[in-house]
């Protein structure tokens, strides 16, 4: 048998240039005497899954993907690789996508990923039940915020650690609608429509890696607030808060922001570790806005008709009352402005 040293180098010295990653493998490369194939063989994660790439230039930008091996129990992986003309004619890369603690696609539903060519942390939301909207006596209580309305989220979902950026919004549209400008800071000036528009690029660049039964969009209303609230029952995530003496913790709000938004993530987050479910920017969610409907419900999607999406949680610019977990407001799908922006989920795709 004979070692490809040369081609080694090729692998994993060359190709993170090309692809953006690098692979963190060992791997041997050997020959069979007579035979017209490689066997590429490495220690493998057995808890991961792995992808080949290939291209038969060392000057070529574009890589083809030539195989996909799912997680398997044993502790060495191999792959056939064809020869031409006697040789060597391509130029290999091998990916490992995903792993049990946090890789490209989610293996578990309690564990976080992150979509690399974003950079954006996904947050395991799991399945339960909560009481939305707010009850008769809560301060600052808005009469759409009832009837209370048990829910039942009955599949765990993945949401946005942070709302989406400038600079992740320009990897996937290729522009930058932004009014206050700077990579890190929540994209703002888009509509539900752009919104939504996002989501269905991104599932297009991803489609290869989406778990079964899960697409990129936006969150539900009650998604949303079941997430905003993680758990609690209180007006803010934090607490009942009666003077708004801890917001500025949590929030990028009308007495702290200078009028302006600002780099995602700052503020403490809650308790499954969402930063900016309060302020910063508002958020657009998937539903049409419409009255709640009382008693027990599993999974709403909203109203199957009416003129308006719904946005939440308060923007840079919003009065502290604004913040609380349930506090909805509504506008055309086509409406812009500077304190309006969005976050991502990756979530079970309806069944009706």
């Amino acid at each position: 048998m004979g070692r490809f040293s040369t081609l080694l180098f090729f692998a994993c010295l060359l190709t993170p240039k090309l692809l953006g990653q690098s692979p963190v493998l060992e791997i041997d490369l050997v020959t069979r005497p007579g035979q017209h194939f490689l066997i590429l063989g490495w220690e493998n994660d057995t808890d991961a899954k792995y992808e080949i790439y290939s291209t038969t230039s060392i000057s070529a930008t574009h890589w083809e993907k030539i195989a996909e091996i799912p997680p398997l129990d044993v502790p060495r992986r191999s792959y056939d690789l064809p020869i031409q003309n006697g040789r060597l004619a391509q130029f290999v890369y091998i990916k490992k996508v995903a792993s049990g603690d946090g890789g490209e696609v989610p293996m578990s539903a309690e564990n976080p990923f992150t979509i690399p060519e974003l950079d954006l942390k996904m947050m395991p939301i799991p399945a339960g039940t909560f009481v939305m909207g707010s009850p008769d006596d809560e301060q600052d209580r808005q009469e759409d915020e009832g009837p209370q309305t048990t829910v039942t989220i009955s599949n765990p979902f993945w949401l946005g650690k942070t709302e989406v950026t400038q600079v992740q919004w320009q990897a996937v549209m290729g522009n930058n609608p932004g009014h206050f400008k700077g990579d890190d800071r929540p994209v703002e000036r888009v509509s539900w429509n752009d919104a939504v528009a996002f989501c269905e690029k991104l599932n297009e660049m991803k489609r290869d890696t989406l778990p079964a039964g899960y697409h990129y969009t936006l969150p539900t209303e009650a998604q949303w607030e079941y997430a905003c609230r993680a758990g609690t029952t209180t007006r803010f995530y934090y607490g009942d808060d009666p003077s708004y003496s801890q917001l500025g913790q949590y929030a990028w709000y009308a007495d702290n922001s200078s009028s302006k938004t600002h780099p995602v993530g700052e503020k403490l987050p809650n308790g499954w570790g969402l930063h900016d479910m309060h302020g910063n920017v508002w958020e657009w969610c998937l539903d049409r806005y419409g009255d709640y409907p009382g008693g027990s419900v599993s999974d709403p999607q909203g109203p199957l008709s009416g003129t308006f999406r719904v946005y939440r949680g308060g923007g840079w610019g919003s009065y502290a009352r604004s913040y609380r977990s349930a506090h909805r407001l509504r506008w055309g799908p086509g409406h812009t402005n500077y304190g309006l922006g969005f976050r991502v989920a990756l979530s079970p795709v309806p069944s009706g």
